[in-house]
């Protein structure tokens, strides 16, 4: 009987031991991963920056959340990944180049050539002063005619006080405050107070004004994203935007082709 139990003990702490080391082996695994792939996101961040000739002192953070992601690249996707990218703005007059601060958070991401996250959750930091550029370059391209880019909306003032935005226009000549809302997905701005030469205007042509420069922030910020909410701080504006199955490449390529506007701006007419 002793030596039975013998047998049966050391068998037993054979396959712990084993099962121990295999635990061991998985963790490291585990860990080098997520080093790997963290560090191989953060390279490409800070290469991308070097293009455009960008230094970044900040560094991205990324973390995969609480699964493990060995067991989901054997399964074809990364179950859970959250990226924050300081910002690399750089404006130069009318060019802007880098990206806005920004944070993506995503769930259920397949690793093929064509990516698509099954949820994804994207906040923006936007500074006004790059507000002010990308509804100048909007203007200019939409109507075709470039003098028109600094005299429509001269100035952009993001008061995180009374939570608007105050748009002054044609070099203060006339004033509009807009609050800005996410309604059904959409941005909803809504005038708060409107002057022309110090008189208010008419609620018709404030509603007029409102609707087109919520119609260039919507079509400049979010692709194919709903917005969820926004809010105003002094000097900056954050929005939260969302998504189900969202396709890496075309929503990479519609953020390019408006980086790329902004960033090019239209010849002189």
């Amino acid at each position: 009987m002793a030596k039975t139990k013998s047998a049966g003990s050391t068998a037993w702490k054979i396959i712990v031991g084993t099962l121990v080391a295999v635990l061991i082996i998985v963790l490291i695994a585990e860990f080098g991963l997520r080093w790997f792939t963290a560090k191989q996101m953060k390279d490409q961040f800070h290469a991308a920056a070097q293009e455009d000739g960008i230094e970044v002192s900040e560094k991205p953070t990324v973390s995969f959340g609480p699964s493990p992601l060995i067991f989901g690249l054997l399964g074809g996707e990364v179950s859970q990944l959250e990226m924050h990218t300081p910002s690399t703005l750089q404006i130069n007059g009318n060019v802007i180049t880098g990206q806005p601060e920004s944070t993506v958070e995503m769930e259920g991401m397949t690793l093929t050539e064509d990516p698509v996250a099954r949820h994804l959750v994207a906040t923006t930091v936007i500074p006004e002063d790059y507000l002010l550029i990308t509804f100048q370059e909007a203007i200019a391209s939409e109507s075709g005619v470039d003098m028109l880019r600094d005299v429509v909306v001269t100035e952009i003032t993001a008061n995180g006080e009374e939570g608007v935005l105050d748009f002054q226009l044609g070099g203060g000549l006339a004033t509009i405050s807009l609050q800005p809302s996410a309604v059904d997905g959409q941005l909803q701005l809504e005038a708060t107070d409107s002057t022309l030469f110090g008189v208010s205007l008419p609620e018709q042509a404030t509603q007029s004004i409102s609707e087109g420069l919520s119609k260039g922030m919507q079509d400049q910020f979010t692709g194919d994203l709903s917005i969820e909410d926004i809010t105003i701080n002094d000097g900056t504006v954050s929005i939260r935007m969302a998504g189900d199955n969202v396709n890496f490449n075309e929503l990479s390529q519609q953020m390019s082709q408006t980086a790329q506007a902004v960033e090019e701006p239209a010849p002189a007419s």
